[in-house]
């Protein structure tokens, strides 16, 4: 009788087959700073040809790539770091993922299996110091145990979109693992819609008069869907920041974006509204929005329905499905009042942005840089997003063709968007990036400059120097308080790039923008423009 035979897994070391594991779901990148409670991951990194790991200077840099990466393409993103102080710097990113639902695994060195619990240099309970921020999170005190929790990890990281972690010890990295790779997990599965959810939903869209559509970053894959819904809806488009470029920004309806950021019409038409239909978002700032209003929200995550705000018909479901059902079941309406108010107001406020966006000021208003930027920019660049007053000047100004926009949504963390574009274009080589900051939020992961050098990824970062953390500043001088800690100290970042070995440039008057920035964006050289700025208070200030 034949007896079955199972073939013999050759035993190999706890790091090598972390990195195949990795590599057999797809990682091709590894961000993070090395340490000694990790040499031994790197070492099996640099035996291997199909991951490339990003040699960072800061691991609060290597999270926040990790996690743009995460949000850009929906797949799990990697970093590393060692034990100590290393995975407390790493927080900072992994908290940008967790905010914004980015599936991002981070992998850490931890002491030796004695000293944990001792007080041993560089020992911490990293469990407890991840916990508010991760979905798993698990310390490797046997190698037979690591396939197990590495997959559950990953798995986890990509069904709930969020951090997930995994802490070694330094000398179970060399432990024999003689366990199978799990293979790839299918993709998050989504609910089907409930017809009952949908027809209740066309009802209420039906019933009423002044309809306004708000769109999120879930809407990317149904943008074709979303002005023959709007056209048909006879509703006014509005989008959050992530969103703008998948609606056309000179489309008849689309009247810009929500909240302080966002364009003054849509809070007005909002207000004046008598349903909103919410697709893919959770953003709902309560300054901006009208305290009672009948909302339909469409979202493929039920924890993503009536977050903050009272939903009166929720439907879970992908975009994908229920779009189709909304086009065919709501009823072509001749809302002739509503559709003329919307063009009135967009006409008054594109008067309003073109008249901010010729300011002739010294130092240049903001205004006139972004939409200096706007012409020089490629349609399909990616422009990265740092934290700050100038985020507020860019989503009131820029005028989105197919340009992809990153921001740290949620946590809002300075120091973002370097990082961020140094990410995009590790990716998309061949996409212009851009990273649009602050002169205090480039401060914080200016170091990581080199890391773009280095690499050889020929970014533009284009800095808004006003000489202040310009949006505390404007809000406490709005409250009548001293403007205490928001002056920020700046080198002269033009010098400071060509220290760096990129190309710098400094822009004092308006008049030289166009020129400057043509020739940065162009060059194949890391390039920063520091663009010397006013800061005015931005409409709506306030603590």
């Amino acid at each position: 009788m034949a007896v079955n035979q199972q073939t013999a897994v050759t035993p190999k070391a706890v790091a090598q087959y972390v990195v195949e594991q990795l590599a057999a779901w797809g990682c091709r990148t590894i961000y993070g700073v090395a340490g000694d409670a990790t040499l031994y991951l790197m070492d099996a990194i640099a035996q291997q040809g199909e991951i490339q790991y990003v040699n960072c200077r800061l691991e609060t840099t290597a999270a926040l790539m990790a996690s743009a990466e995460a949000k850009r393409t929906g797949r799990l993103a990697v970093c590393t770091a060692t034990s100590g102080p290393g995975v407390a710097s790493l927080i900072n990113g992994l908290g940008d993922a967790a905010q914004d639902q980015a599936p991002v695994l981070a992998i850490t060195g931890q002491v030796e299996r004695k000293d944990v619990g001792t007080g041993a240099k560089q020992e911490v309970d990293q469990q407890q110091l991840i916990q508010p921020l991760a979905v798993y999170s698990a310390l490797a005190t046997d190698a037979r145990a690591i396939p197990i929790q590495l997959n559950l990890a990953m798995k986890k990281a990509l069904s709930r979109g969020g951090v997930a972690h995994l802490s070694v010890p330094k000398e179970v990295w060399l432990e024999g693992v003689d366990a199978d790779l799990f293979p790839l997990m299918s993709a998050r599965t989504v609910p089907s819609p409930d017809s009952g959810e949908m027809e209740w939903a066309c009802q209420i869209l039906n019933a009423c008069s002044r309809p306004v559509i708000l769109a999120g970053r879930g809407v990317k894959n149904v943008q074709e869907a979303i002005p023959e819904l709007a056209e048909k809806l006879g509703a006014a488009i509005i989008t959050t920041l992530p969103a703008r470029p998948f609606v056309s920004n000179s489309h008849r309806l689309f009247v810009g974006g929500l909240g302080q950021a966002g364009s003054d019409i849509a809070s007005d038409l909002l207000k004046d509204a008598d349903a909103c239909l919410i697709l893919g978002s959770t953003w709902w700032p309560e300054d901006f929005v009208p305290q009672k209003i009948p909302v339909v929200q469409v979202d493929a995550t039920p924890e993503n329905i009536g977050n903050t705000m009272s939903v009166s018909a929720p439907v879970v479901g992908d975009l994908s499905s229920v779009l189709p059902f909304f086009i065919r079941n709501i009823r072509d309406h001749q809302r002739f009042a509503w559709l003329q108010r919307i063009q009135e107001l967009k006409a008054r406020w594109k008067a309003q942005i073109e008249m901010e966006a010729r300011l002739d000021t010294q130092p240049i208003a903001p205004q006139r840089v972004i939409s200096a930027l706007n012409r020089c920019v490629a349609p399909d660049a990616i422009i990265t997003l740092d934290v700050g007053d100038h985020v507020l000047w860019f989503n009131r100004i820029f005028q989105t063709d197919r340009q992809e926009i990153l921001v740290s949504g949620r946590w809002r963390t300075l120091g973002f968007a370097l990082p961020a574009a140094m990410s995009a274009k590790r990716s998309e080589p061949d996409r212009q990036v851009v990273a649009l900051v602050g002169d205090g939020g480039f401060g914080t992961t200016m170091v990581d400059l080199v890391t773009a050098v280095v690499y050889q990824w020929p970014i533009t970062i284009v800095v808004m120097n006003n000489g202040s953390f310009a949006m505390e500043q404007n809000r406490m001088i709005q409250a009548g308080l001293h403007p205490l800690g928001s002056d920020v100290n700046n080198p002269d970042f033009s010098l400071l790039a060509q220290a760096f070995g990129a190309e710098g440039f400094r822009v004092e008057t308006g008049d030289q923008l166009e020129v400057t920035l043509s020739q940065a964006l162009t060059s194949d050289k890391v390039s920063v423009v520091d663009v010397v700025c006013d800061d005015p208070i931005v409409p709506h200030t306030k603590i």
